[in-house]
């Protein structure tokens, strides 16, 4: 941990990490373990889930917010996707739980809504796991070209490159839908 700290500047940025550290390491690890279904490569992702995470800390508002978890969780799967393709090659996408948007709408229009959100996030989990984390560092953690690319280890334009794709087979995916709901 000594070696995390001293890459952040402030008293205020190495509590702050500190404990993230501690309330999120034991959670990361489990996440990295089922995916990896190693305990050294799990503990190799974590390591570089926080390394990454001291370059991404002022994402960072409320340490125990639901999407403070979620970013973590994010990094980690990450992390763990990368240490499986360097052994393995290309892997298949993990899936994602998420929450309709606006829990406080009407009942028929929290239905529709979450009908079309949870086609929606089935859509994108369909995506290839270069497209789908593209879009969930861009929309759920709200992260710029630049971030996301460093947080993959890749450049900027290829974010950009990734998400132009994503964004097209996606449309794809929903006219295929839309038209095979009009031939009903």
């Amino acid at each position: 941990m000594l070696l995390y700290l001293s890459m952040l500047d402030t008293q205020e940025e190495k509590d702050k990490f500190t404990e993230i550290y501690q309330q999120y390491q034991h959670f990361c690890w489990y996440v990295a373990n089922q995916l990896l279904g190693d305990a050294h490569l799990a503990e190799d992702a974590v390591q570089d889930a926080f390394l990454a995470l001291t370059r991404h800390l002022d994402k960072i508002e409320d340490v125990e917010s639901p999407r403070t978890r979620k970013f973590l969780l994010t990094i980690v799967k990450s992390k763990a996707v990368d240490i499986l393709r360097r052994q393995h090659g290309e892997i298949s996408v993990d899936e994602l739980d998420r929450e309709p948007a606006d829990p406080e709408a009407d009942v028929l229009g929290a239905y529709i809504t979450k009908e079309n959100y949870n086609h929606l996030i089935s859509c994108i989990l369909e995506l290839e796991e270069a497209y789908r984390v593209i879009f969930e560092y861009k929309y759920v953690h709200q992260l710029s070209d630049k971030e996301i690319a460093q947080l993959l280890d890749i450049t900027p334009k290829l974010v950009n490159v990734r998400y132009f794709r994503a964004r097209k087979k996606l449309q794809q995916m929903l006219e295929k839908e839309v038209a095979g709901h009009a031939g009903r």
